[in-house]
């Protein structure tokens, strides 16, 4: 996925409009394997993780007739599609996306619409902290061709067909799904990776033959 090119005019120097458009080119649909289970049922508990919320990584106010909303019944996993930034702290990426989100502009020689906010729902960092995006009650945005209501959009900081994703930030995902699992009761079904909805390689290989092993449930 991406979000860039006009991006890099930010300290951050990040190419994040991948965020929305990861491989136009990308390789043919793969699904992906995931053990079928049923919703956790409402005597299981998974805590919620610590997350950044918004007001501590001062987020501007969502422009909420620019977005959708829903009623979130499964999980979307990406990757950012660029290379991390480990020494940008999380806040920093957080302001520059949603900066970079709410402007018009242009991506790749493409019109580039203004969102309402950060596409995405949570933002792992390369340090495996959480930070809070859009509100849950609102459908995430895409430059792909799927459609994004009623899913909870996830991101994990990196490149990862080339990067691998680090412990903490898979430790993260792991306790992040779980949680929403059981606040929403998605059943692991409803797991899904980017590019088992959209032609694209997003959420990237090294990432994507992880996620079957990952434990979503206690």
């Amino acid at each position: 996925m991406r979000v860039l090119a006009a991006a890099s005019r930010f300290i951050l120097s990040t190419p994040y409009h991948r965020v929305f458009i990861a491989g136009a080119f990308a390789a043919a649909f793969i699904p992906l394997l995931l053990i079928p289970s049923p919703a956790i049922p409402k005597s299981a508990h998974c805590s919620k993780p610590p997350i950044v919320p918004r007001a501590f990584w001062s987020a501007k106010p969502a422009i909420e007739n620019r977005m959708r909303t829903q009623n979130p019944k499964s999980i979307v996993i990406h990757h950012t599609g660029v290379p991390a930034h480990p020494h940008v702290r999380l806040e920093k990426k957080l302001q520059d996306l949603q900066r970079y989100s709410q402007r018009p502009g242009s991506e790749e020689g493409r019109p580039k619409r203004a969102l309402g906010d950060i596409p995405y729902h949570f933002f792992i960092g390369y340090s495996g902290r959480i930070g809070e995006g859009r509100g849950l009650e609102f459908a995430g945005d895409t430059r792909t061709n799927y459609d994004t209501a009623d899913k909870i959009q996830i991101v994990v900081e990196g490149e990862f067909m080339s990067e691998r994703p680090q412990a903490k930030q898979l430790a993260a995902l792991e306790s992040l799904v779980c949680w929403l699992r059981s606040k929403f009761a998605v059943p692991v079904s409803r797991i899904k990776a980017h590019q088992d909805v959209a032609s694209t390689s997003c959420p990237g290989k090294n990432l994507l033959e992880i996620l079957p092993r990952l434990k979503f449930a206690k």
